[in-house]
């Protein structure tokens, strides 16, 4: 989460709100607070994992990611000298970052606290995107409450003359979607495709094998891993 400078919040402060009401719905609670505030440290205990967030005042920030895909907003929008807290898995889930229990208890305190602390935006680094903190908030508590997975934010999207690759669903899944073009058809279209095919391989894992299913309009859609299926790609009829 970025902040403007001098702008970060503190242990103090991160405590105070996760005892708010307005924010109950994010279940967690400091598990543990080092006796030097100094440290910019707090662990916190989200639906029985623990996390560690990281870069609290008066400790140095953290520095910003690298932003390559942006949501809601441009790094125009943003100042200049921005500063970082990180929350990110405990050390007993090493390995485990990318199950998704893991990044949902993530996203769910994130989600909560990003408005109330005035974030300027929050990052996801597997897809270098930046998000505006009220889009951010959106997608994630919908997908949280059964909505569908944030494609466009924990996911991005690249457009080339083959077709829409995805960027950053490797972490998932590891494998990458490739959604051929299609002739005559938009590229909001193809995009929309190829935002059902993540949700689609967040929720079930990734292919393995060949697999045809119905377009929006009737056509062939062939699922195809491609070597060591690091890859994915969707071949169209037409």
């Amino acid at each position: 989460m970025l902040f403007a400078k001098g702008k970060r919040p503190s242990a103090d402060q991160i405590e105070r709100l996760l005892e708010a009401s307005e924010i109950a719905g994010a279940a967690a609670h400091v598990s543990y607070r080092p006796p030097d505030d100094r440290e910019g440290l707090l662990e916190l205990l989200i639906s029985g994992l623990t996390f560690d967030l990281v870069g609290l005042e008066p400790a140095a920030a953290m520095s910003p990611p690298p932003s390559a895909n942006q949501f809601g907003l441009s790094p125009r929008d943003l100042g200049d000298g921005l500063e970082a807290i990180t929350l990110v898995p405990g050390q007993h889930l090493s390995g485990g970052h990318a199950m998704i229990p893991v990044v949902q208890a993530m996203l769910g305190l994130a989600g909560h606290i990003a408005l109330p602390l005035s974030v300027e935006a929050v990052c996801w680094h597997p897809a270098q995107s930046w998000m505006e903190p009220q889009y951010f908030s959106r997608v994630a508590l919908g997908w949280l409450s059964g909505g569908p997975f944030p494609a466009l934010g924990l996911t991005a999207l690249r457009h080339t003359a083959e077709g829409v690759h995805s960027e950053g669903l490797e972490f998932f899944s590891g494998q990458e979607l490739l959604v051929m073009k299609r002739e005559g058809e938009s590229l909001a279209d193809t995009a929309k495709l190829a935002v059902r095919f993540i949700d689609f391989i967040v929720a079930n894992g990734p292919f393995r094998r060949e697999v045809e299913f119905q377009g929006p309009v009737g056509e062939v859609l062939r699922v195809v891993p491609g070597y060591c299926g690091k890859q994915v790609t969707v071949e169209r009829d037409g």
